[in-house]
């Protein structure tokens, strides 16, 4: 019996320790164009926990951006404060290791909360041209629900258009202006 309780104790200390921990994804080298889903479910142990999920990843020049959303279903399921945030490099910060204004590239995206009772919330970061490099996507939180939580969101890095196709895009551009004067004169 001695046996069963101590197990038990040790089972629910892991769940407990599991739940708190902070998830780092590493999406490795990403091509580009490149789109991923990511997410997080949390149990009821978790509730009341705030955690700093990070996702990152290494491309070789771009334009990134990235929505996350979270159903919040009253006291039962749902993440408060849901933000995100994007900066250069690896490392993991939290508010105990706070992170430096240079890595910094888009700071904690904005939330629109919309609805009441069963509501929806969205994390929206801005497009943003990024050179070669590595990136973080974090992505931060306090469970809620008396059952845990959960969001999900989508990152999209889109390669950035070369000089060459704005030259193309204006010559093209001038040549349809152009055509469209003469048009006007000859009528």
């Amino acid at each position: 019996m001695k046996f069963l309780i101590k197990a038990a104790f040790v089972a629910l200390t892991m769940v407990s320790l599991n739940a708190k921990a902070d998830i780092i994804t590493n999406l490795s080298s990403v091509g580009v164009p490149f789109s991923i889903n990511y997410g997080q479910s949390f149990s009821a142990a978790s509730s009341g926990t705030t955690f700093f999920d990070d996702y990152i990843f290494t491309i070789d020049a771009g334009s990134t951006n990235s929505v996350t959303s979270s159903i919040d279903l009253g006291n039962f399921l749902g993440i408060s404060n849901m933000r995100a945030r994007l900066y250069t490099g690896s490392n993991h910060y939290t508010s105990a290791v706070p992170l430096t204004e240079a890595s910094l590239l888009e700071n904690w995206g904005t939330t629109a909360n919309l609805g009441s009772g069963v509501s929806l919330t969205t994390v929206v970061l801005n497009p943003i041209a990024l050179t070669a490099g590595t990136y973080t996507l974090q992505i931060k939180g306090t469970v809620t629900g008396t059952s845990g939580g959960s969001y999900a969101g989508l990152l999209n890095v889109a390669p950035v258009p070369e000089p060459e196709s704005y030259a193309m895009l204006l010559s093209g551009l001038a040549l349809f202006g152009f055509a469209t004067r003469k048009r006007e004169k000859s009528t």
